[in-house]
């Protein structure tokens, strides 16, 4: 066959890409068909990348590698090492030293790869043990590396020799950070009891106290080495202070997530309101401020505090937010009539597993909404979990103090099917005011269908009314809605069905159903699909 323009091969593949929901599946058939395909797939096959493998060893090489021939393609690159290689009675791809601690082998194939993969921006790190120095120095030697995430990994003061790098992204979550939020699906590990019964993380907990105490100074330490060109940076409340974090500059940070438990702060310092916004105020470009907390009846975590009138200069800051995630362990505290530059808003209900958050009443809903419009925001995005049943009622309320959204997504923690008082017309008329709406996730009730059901009832009814609305919304490009998905054999938890709209000329509708989507935690704006 004649050899495709480059530029088209470009574009099948992406085509590809898109309408299989960024998986891998239709790409590997393409690049089987002929060896120029392949050529033209193998930078998108592997430029996100695992290891080790399980099925990818022998007792006479060890851990197999990559071949060399891809390393140029690698531009993402995950270290998942496997909880049950480090068990004392099913001890695998290494050994354990003198304390105890495994000691891991073969990571020497990914050190000496690292100066020959030239596309590597980023490494994620889930280790079920100490890395070791050398690995952050080959780290440290690559031009460019520029993003770093600890996922469930032990941090010591090593992780400061990754040098002459510069990040401009970094991530930290410590070990045993499993959070839920609102009732939506869930890493599958953290349903399995052996994820929190290893040995390995056993021993971790025992030894919690001297090594938050090590991990907070670690991290900082190894944030502030970086904070000068930082520009994204996700940090569990567990691993900083805010005195810490309010001695350092942020020149040219802009996104700042803090997630988990809240900072803790001594009885002796400034009340938490007043120590956050000290770090803030270091950070003169930050756009985008995410408070992540897990929900605690032990702690509250007031945002803006309770002085009347607050301090000037804290609602001068909150001006000059253009995005704000926050989850309901935080008190509002009339925080949003600040915001006037707002432009996406999220409010989000989050808990340690394995409990249950409680997300926002009505009555919290109107205040939130209520403050939004006091503000004079022109906001564009909204995405909210409510704790009861939506009506349209509140969409009327969202359409007339939210006139401008261009994405909208309520969700409700705990959904259920039931007998709804509320017809899809309701809905839709409440809704029509949002000229700007191009994609719209909803929490409507629908009839209550088994799930078993061979004709898919719950499915059809959703799409039958998926074409109402984009009838009725003409620039909708994107529509879902929330339902009870079975997640084991006595679990359920909420999940959407997303449509995609196409419109022909004629003003014909037609839909296509998307792949599984969600929110890989901290992110909250941008949606990507299912791993699991």
């Amino acid at each position: 066959m004649s050899i495709l323009n480059a530029d088209i091969t470009h574009i099948l593949i992406n085509d590809l890409l898109s309408s299989n929901g960024g998986g891998p599946s239709a790409l590997l058939t393409l690049a089987s068909t002929t060896r120029s395909f392949r050529e033209s797939c193998l930078p998108y096959l592997f430029s996100e990348v695992r290891w080790p493998h399980k099925s990818k060893a022998s007792n006479e090489f060890g851990l197999h590698f990559f071949p060399e021939g891809l390393w140029p393609y690698i531009r993402h690159f995950r270290l998942e090492w496997f909880d049950e290689w480090t068990e004392p009675t099913r001890l695998k791809w290494g050994a354990m030293d003198k304390d105890g601690n495994y000691i891991p082998r073969d990571l020497v194939k990914f050190e000496l790869a690292i100066a020959k993969m030239p596309k590597l921006s980023k490494v994620t790190l889930s280790c079920p043990f100490v890395i070791p120095r050398s690995l952050f120095q080959s780290l440290g030697l690559s031009r460019s590396l520029s993003a770093i995430t600890f996922i469930d990994t032990p941090l010591q003061i090593g992780m400061t020799s990754m040098s002459p790098v510069t990040f401009k992204q970094i991530s930290l979550t410590p070990v045993g950070q499993a959070l839920r939020i609102g009732d939506g699906p869930t890493d599958p590990r953290f349903s399995d009891i052996t994820y929190f019964i290893r040995d390995w993380r056993r021993k971790y907990r025992s030894q919690a106290s001297w090594r938050q105490v090590q991990e907070t100074q670690s991290s900082i330490a190894f944030v502030k080495t970086h904070a000068a060109h930082l520009t994204h940076l996700e940090l569990s409340g567990s691993l900083c202070s805010f005195g810490a974090l309010s001695r350092i500059d942020w020149p040219c940070l802009k996104t700042f997530a803090l997630t988990g438990n809240a900072p803790v702060t001594q009885p002796y310092e400034p009340p938490t309101h007043v120590q956050l916004f000290s770090v803030l105020a270091r950070m003169d470009a930050l756009r985008d401020l995410r408070l992540l907390f897990s929900q605690s009846k032990a702690q509250e975590f007031h945002t803006l505090g309770r002085d009347d009138p607050p301090d000037p200069a804290h609602t001068a800051k909150l001006a000059t937010l253009t995005d704000f995630a926050i989850s309901n362990a935080c008190k509002l505290d009339g925080i949003l009539n600040y915001m006037t530059s707002l432009q996406r808003l999220a409010i989000l209900a989050i808990v340690d597993l394995p409990r249950w958050p409680i997300a926002l009443g009505q009555a919290e809903v109107d205040r939130v909404l209520t403050d939004v419009a006091a503000s004079g925001c022109e906001l564009t995005d909204l995405r909210i979990i409510i704790e009861d049943k939506l009506t349209p009622d509140v969409c009327w309320s969202i359409t007339s103090k939210c006139p401008h959204l261009q994405t909208l997504e309520i969700e409700r923690c705990g959904y259920h099917d039931g007998k709804s008082v509320s017809s899809w017309q309701e809905f839709l008329e409440a809704l029509s005011p949002l000229s700007a709406l191009r994609d719209l996730r909803i929490c409507m009730q629908f009839p209550e269908y088994d799930d078993v059901d061979e004709f898919e009832s719950w499915r059809t009814v959703r799409k039958d009314c998926a074409k109402a609305l984009a009838t009725g919304l003409k620039l909708l490009g994107r529509v879902g809605f929330e339902y009870r998905k079975r997640a084991g054999t006595h679990r359920y938890q909420d999940a959407w069905l997303d449509f995609e709209i196409s419109r022909r000329k004629g003003g014909a509708v037609e839909l296509y159903q998307l792949p599984s989507m969600w929110y890989p935690f901290p992110e909250v704006w941008e949606s990507s699909q299912l791993p699991f």
